[in-house]
Formats: structure tokens, C-alpha cells, sequence
């Protein structure tokens, strides 16, 4: 009787376990020590925190169009609406993209004008849909990015965030999934691991709870 108890006990979890991708990443920004980011992937959602269940993260759903950032200290969640943007480059500013094969490895150089924006290199047809999901959250983020560009005062404008976060967003995952990421500004994103594996569903999962607010571009 025990036994079955036991058993019923545990069959929810069971239940409610899923096959996810997940990826390992070591992000490093200027000056700062690096720390682990992760990704979880299950269908069309992607999850981002920094490799604990129970930290504050991100999770994209590409069939709904939206990216909510998840505060558990707050009990908040913000909703960012996938919106295009229609900046561009203004006039004058060359854009140029150099390639370069490296074994199985693909090397790309992002420049504007003389500046180089971002160094990358990626393994063209390694875990392509998870490539394309993260450079479909990119994409979808344009809109909030331009808005933010304009909000930014001109003296203070980085070129290179038009560039990679605007008008040519996702263009890190077009090449495959990236073993590294060098950016203009001293960030880096270094590939660590990926693997297939079990998943509470609910990480998944808002939280029912908490307050919700929709993020609206400032005027």
C-alpha cells in the first residue's frame, strides 16, 4: 500500500516531464568576471536564465509573439509584443560582411564604416531550429531596440547597435550555431555544451500569480 502511494506520488512529475535541447553559453561582459547563461528549448518556446530552476528568466513563445521577462523576487511578469522595426542605416553608412571558411567552421566579420561590430564563428547545421528560434527572438525584439535607439540621446548612440540589434538583428544565429561571439563593445558569448534532456514542464510555465504589465515603446 506504501509502494502505491509512493507511486502515485510521483507519477504528476513524471508526467509532466518533457525532452528539451539545452544550451550552455559563457557570456562575458567588459570588465566583469564570465557567468553561465542557458537556454532551454521545448517546441516553440525558449527559456533564458543563467542555469538554476529557480532563477528569474526569460521565455520567448514564438507562437504568441511575445517575450516575457519573469521577476520572482517582485512577483512580476513584462510582456514585450514582437514588433518590427523600420530604421535604417542612415545614409552614408556602409555596412560589410566578410566570410570565411575554417574546416567545419564558418567566420564572419560584421564592420560599419571602419568599426568592427562583431566577430563570430559558427557551425553551419548544428541544431539548426535552435539557431533559428534564437535569431527569431532577436528579430522579434526590433521594434522595443528601435525604440529604445531613438530614446537614447545621439551623443551616446553605439553605430553598431543599429547594426546587430535593429536593422540586422539575429544575424549571430544566420550562420549556424555560434561557438563564439566577439562583439565591438567587449562582450563575448562563448559556446560551452549542448544536450537533450528532461525538463520540468513548468519552467515553461508563468507563474498564474503573478502581476502582469505590457511594455509599451516610450513617446
Amino acid at each position: 500500500m506504501r509502494f502505491a502511494w509512493l507511486l502515485l506520488a510521483l507519477l504528476p512529475g513524471l508526467a509532466f516531464a518533457r525532452q528539451a535541447t539545452e544550451l550552455l553559453f559563457e557570456d562575458t561582459e567588459p570588465g566583469e568576471p564570465p557567468y553561465l547563461s542557458r537556454v532551454l528549448i521545448l517546441g516553440d518556446k525558449l527559456r533564458l536564465d543563467y542555469g538554476q530552476d529557480a532563477d528569474n528568466f526569460s521565455l520567448y513563445d514564438r507562437r504568441a509573439q511575445r517575450l516575457y521577462v519573469v521577476s520572482h523576487e517582485v512577483e512580476r511578469i513584462t510582456e514585450i509584443p514582437a514588433g518590427k522595426a523600420r530604421l535604417r542605416l542612415p545614409k552614408g553608412w556602409r555596412l560589410t560582411l566578410s566570410k570565411q571558411a575554417g574546416g567545419a567552421e564558418q567566420h564572419v566579420r560584421v564592420k560599419l564604416n571602419d568599426k568592427i561590430c562583431l566577430e563570430l564563428k559558427a557551425v553551419p547545421g548544428l541544431l539548426p531550429e535552435a539557431s533559428r528560434l534564437l535569431g527569431d527572438l532577436r528579430r522579434a525584439l526590433t521594434a522595443s531596440q528601435a525604440a529604445a535607439w531613438k530614446a537614447t540621446p545621439a551623443d551616446l548612440r553605439d553605430p553598431c547597435f543599429l547594426v546587430l540589434d535593429v536593422v540586422r538583428a539575429g544575424i549571430e544565429y544566420d550562420y549556424g550555431l555560434p561557438l563564439s561571439l566577439q562583439y565591438g563593445d567587449g562582450r563575448r558569448r562563448l559556446y560551452r555544451s549542448h544536450a537533450e534532456r528532461e525538463v520540468a514542464e513548468e519552467l515553461f510555465t508563468l507563474p498564474a500569480q503573478y502581476q502582469r504589465f505590457e511594455w509599451t515603446a516610450p513617446r
